[in-house]
């Protein structure tokens, strides 16, 4: 009999449709020793058993079919796996995969329920995925293992009441342009690129729509770098992204809107490449991950630390499969490798 793996989409944060465009992809490289079990979450938060085809996932049209079960994953390590309301019987699987991107889905939420529930998830622990999360702390924790980054100051909604004081500040102590973020958010949602008062004032409003708290960071120079890590330290190549726009945003990274990507990177020298694998090796471990993980850097005069994603795109196009595929490991074996590193985690704790 194969492994039962439990697959999680959708769920309640805005990168739901990220989500799906993932888990697509992800389901069509599965390997066929696996017994797969999906269950997809609506925007407001119910969770439903889905058994039908894959192609329907993408457009969202999986949540109108008449099959969808509700279902709940039980706390109770003794069930192993989801209740299912309808036919009144539990669900065992062997191993959670959460291709789940944003809040309630990368930021421990379901680590959590997965470690009540004694099952294996194919993600980082609870504390590394929270701290992940959060930006601000993700700076905190690498600052202080002597990793390069950009100057930052977190910003909460209070500050918002001395809008022309604080843009005053924060020219002063970053120039323009300069970069406004929600601190736990994804996808480049809420991030703009400031370059006057005016769009200082629609930046911030905008990015404390998605989060209490912002981050205004240092413009850094350069082309956005960075690789995939697997396991305990297991990296990909150096991938590069080379957009004719002002920044990396949605578009660009989802709709291929004015966007190339080269892996290995195309500018960069062995030596800064190297410097990039090292780089994302300390900040991935200071965070105590252990399944994986990409870490995305500036480059310019130097190599910068930007943030780490611990679900990464799995799309067709996405850069954390990118980044392994230029080391020569193919889809289906990457996903293997990862739900391979979770059980292997999970066996030793």
């Amino acid at each position: 009999m194969g492994i039962k793996l439990g697959v999680l989409f959708g769920g309640q944060s805005h990168e739901h449709p990220v989500s799906l465009m993932s888990v697509s992809s992800v389901l069509a490289n599965l390997d066929e020793k696996y017994d797969i079990y999906m269950v997809g979450i609506t925007r407001d938060g119910c969770w439903l058993h889905y058994s039908g085809s894959i192609d329907k996932i993408e457009n969202g049209d999986w949540e109108k079919d008449p099959e969808n079960e509700e279902v709940i994953l039980s706390t109770n390590p003794a069930h192993h796996g989801f209740y299912e309301t309808k036919s009144n019987r539990y669900q065992y699987v062997d191993v959670i995969f959460p291709v789940l991107h944003g809040r309630n889905g990368e930021d421990g939420t379901i680590q959590g329920l997965c470690q009540l529930n004694g099952i294996p998830c194919v993600s980082c622990d609870i504390t590394s995925s929270a701290i992940a999360m959060d930006k601000e702390f993700t700076h905190l924790v690498a600052e202080s293992y002597g990793v390069p980054m950009a100057k930052y100051m977190p910003l909460h909604r209070s500050d918002l009441i001395h809008v022309d004081k604080l843009y005053e500040m924060l020219t002063e102590k970053f120039g323009l342009p300069f970069y406004v973020k929600p601190s736990k958010e994804g996808s480049s949602f809420g991030a703009h690129k400031i370059t006057d008062r005016e769009s200082f004032a629609k930046g911030i409003s905008d990015a404390f729509a998605y989060d209490e708290k912002i981050l205004a960071e240092e413009f850094i120079s350069g082309t956005e770098v960075g690789c995939g890590i697997l396991g305990d330290d297991i990296t990909g190549e150096v991938f590069e992204v080379v957009v004719e726009t002002e920044m990396y945003g949605y578009e660009e990274k989802y709709d291929g809107y004015m966007t190339n990507i080269y892996v290995p990177s195309k500018n960069l020298t062995r030596e800064q490449m190297d410097e990039v694998k090292r780089l994302a090796k300390i900040v991935y471990k200071a965070l105590g991950c252990n399944v994986m993980g990409r870490a995305d850097f500036f480059a310019g005069d130097r190599i910068v630390f930007n943030e780490i994603n611990l679900i990464p795109g799995f799309t067709s196009h996405s850069l954390y499969p990118a980044s392994f595929k230029g080391a020569g490991t193919d889809y289906r074996t990457l996903l293997n490798m990862l739900i391979d590193a979770a059980m292997k985690r999970d066996s030793h704790e």
